[in-house]
């Protein structure tokens, strides 16, 4: 008998906003970490992306909470703009007719309007670190009744950049104050810098949902002087509704935007410098299907939700696994199918091998052909130098020469037409 959220003593309010969206059967990481968070338990929870982390932690939060009590009863950190917005809509679907019960702070917008918001006495902050420690020292924000403080995204909010400001607000909160990490990779090195603020805190690796649709994980060799035009192939291949491209330098766009838009593929860039409500109508129309891909880093695109995108493009490696499965874990959400390339040069080879090795994931080569991807048909070995008896004998590899990856039966392909088909 499978497991309800009523059996996670969720709420009945909540149980009947759940069943409304269809949603009966709690994801494992949802299973694993309600009951520990309505326990009390501080914890690291490590999920894949797009496996329902965010209501793993809302709703117990939520079903725990006194609406009645004026009063700041739970903090929310999250590293971006874009998924500040995005929880704390969310926890507002999670309580209709709950007014200014949530706010989302973020840094580079008005101040002032934010300490109006806090005026009105909600019970659930979703912030990024550094603007809400600064209205916590200003004593705008007052926080001796939060409960709990969950830190999204952990891998990012404990590194160099955030590490500090998150310490601080957990230093403001009381000590008895419940802990809680939630990630898609949680390293030894966050699990030892959690220690720092946490207490006898349970780690929880789950996995994903049984049953999903899965994603294909695949790449192209290229000719660095030909990426732009071999990403334009695939994605005139792979013809899907949505696809964001990851760049590693901004400074690369340009030239795949203008030869995106000249071959009629629409495109978009959203990169950290553009304004809070550009980038926020660039997310909408994206997520509306106003125009097919976004192109965009790695610092743009954290913790960005969009269930429907069905493809992501590695136009550049990621710089390591950790960014990799965060990258691709943008399609596939919660089940669903999806697929995620790689565009390398011959001599990157190596970074995809690494990748696989570190995350156990099988990356296939493929080759575009005739509007179809295809397995590489294995190089001729040429021949070698005649034995005494007149055989040819067969080369050996050069030492450190990187081999094709190999990717199941030679005969697969995967059509324009008729979906994703890839297995």
């Amino acid at each position: 008998m499978s497991t309800t959220f009523a059996d996670l003593q969720i709420s009945a309010p909540l149980v009947a906003i759940l069943r409304e969206r269809k949603m009966e059967t709690p994801t494992p990481v949802q299973a694993e970490a309600i009951p520990l968070i309505a326990a009390g338990r501080d914890a690291l929870i490590e999920s894949p992306t797009g496996t329902g982390k965010t209501f793993a932690y809302l709703l117990p939060l939520l079903t725990k909470m006194d609406l009645d009590k004026k009063d700041v009863q739970a903090l929310v950190l999250a590293p971006t703009h874009e998924l500040v917005v995005q929880i704390a809509k969310e926890a507002e679907k999670l309580l209709p007719g709950a007014d200014h019960a949530v706010v989302p702070i973020i840094g580079g917008v008005d101040v002032k309007r934010q300490v109006e918001r806090l005026k009105k006495k909600p019970v659930l902050v979703v912030a990024t670190p550094g603007r809400l420690l600064e209205l916590i020292e200003q004593r705008k924000l007052k926080v001796h009744e939060v409960k709990t403080v969950v830190v999204d995204e952990a891998d990012r909010m404990l590194d160099a950049g955030f590490g500090k400001p998150v310490q601080e607000v957990m230093k403001k909160t009381l000590r008895d104050t419940q802990r809680l990490l939630f990630s898609a990779t949680i390293s030894e090195q966050i699990v030892e810098a959690a220690k720092a603020f946490t207490k006898d805190a349970v780690l929880v690796r789950a996995q994903a949902p049984e049953g999903a649709a899965g994603v294909a994980h695949l790449y192209l060799v290229s000719d660095p002087r030909k990426k732009v035009d071999t990403l334009r192939r695939l994605l005139r291949l792979v013809n899907v509704r949505s696809s964001i491209v990851f760049v590693n330098q901004i400074e690369k766009v340009d030239e795949i935007v203008s030869k995106l838009n000249y071959h009629h593929l629409a495109c978009r860039l959203l990169h950290r410098d553009a304004s809070k409500e550009e980038r926020a109508r660039t997310l909408k129309q994206f997520r509306d299907g106003v125009f097919p891909v976004l192109i965009t880093t790695d610092v743009s695109a954290r913790g960005i939700d969009i269930p429907e995108v069905e493809c992501i493009v590695h136009y550049d490696p990621a710089p390591d696994a950790d960014t990799y499965i965060h990258r691709s874990g943008r399609t596939g959400r919660m089940g669903r199918a999806g697929l995620v390339f790689s565009i390398i040069s011959p001599q990157e080879r190596f970074i995809i091998q690494k990748f696989a090795k570190q995350t156990e994931l099988a990356i296939a080569e493929k080759v575009m052909s005739h509007g179809a991807l295809e397995d590489p048909r294995p190089e001729r070995k040429p021949a070698g130098k005649p034995t005494a008896k007149g055989r040819p004998q067969n080369r050996q590899p050069e030492a450190g020469k990187p081999v094709a990856a190999k990717s199941g039966s030679s005969s697969k392909r995967v059509h324009k037409k008729g979906g994703f088909g890839t297995k």
